[in-house]
């Protein structure tokens, strides 16, 4: 694959449009395991300013931020890397318990490109609160609908599966897997249900 801004621009288009064909382009290439590390922990970095971003340009009412957990920035970015990795590992290991064949470096280059797809489509976001809250909102809300169909068909071809029901149940085991592994970090970290300051 070239990495001009054209052709990656024309590849997240792809991964909406043709997100099956895509990820099979995305699982042959030759990346080290090394550099896909840190493809993951700069998506982790960019997932956190433009979460910031968006706070500032759209921020929670005071009663709902009393009852929220304030973490610092550092914190913050540990947290969302700590869980890109846990998702990595349990897409890997729910899907192999599926029946699955995807291999480790296939699903960390996948779930890598993923994020980046991700953050483009939250960059978007970002701007269209710009010019309309309203906008954004709407635009939020598409994005997760895309975002999930450019998972699914990602995991289906990462394991083989030719059955979406398979990728979606992968997907759930995967979800329920990181969020426990989230909420064992949250507790180490001195974070519980009712909120706290790290």
């Amino acid at each position: 694959m070239t990495f001009d801004f054209q052709s990656f621009l024309n590849l997240v288009g792809r991964s909406i449009t043709e997100p099956a064909a895509v990820a099979r382009d995305v699982m042959q290439t030759d990346w080290r395991r090394e550099a896909l590390w840190t493809a993951l922990a700069l998506v982790a970095v960019l997932n956190v300013i433009l979460i910031a971003l968006m706070q500032m340009l759209s921020p929670l009412p005071d009663a709902l931020e009393q009852q929220g957990v304030v973490l610092s920035p550092f914190t913050y970015t540990i947290l969302v890397g700590a869980f890109l990795v846990l998702f990595v590992f349990a897409v890997k290991g729910a899907g192999r318990m599926l029946g699955g064949q995807g291999s480790f470096d296939q699903t960390l280059v996948l779930m890598v490109w993923f994020q980046v797809v991700s953050l483009v489509l939250e960059a978007a976001q970002v701007l269209l609160v710009l010019i309309s809250p309203f906008l954004g909102g709407v635009f939020g809300m598409v994005s997760l609908g895309v975002l999930l169909w450019c998972i699914v068909n990602f995991i289906d071809v990462l394991h083989g599966f030719e059955n979406r029901g398979k990728a979606v149940g992968t997907l759930i085991l995967a979800l329920i897997g990181t969020a426990m592994g989230a909420g064992l970090i949250l507790a180490i970290l001195g974070v519980g249900a009712t909120g706290g300051t790290v």
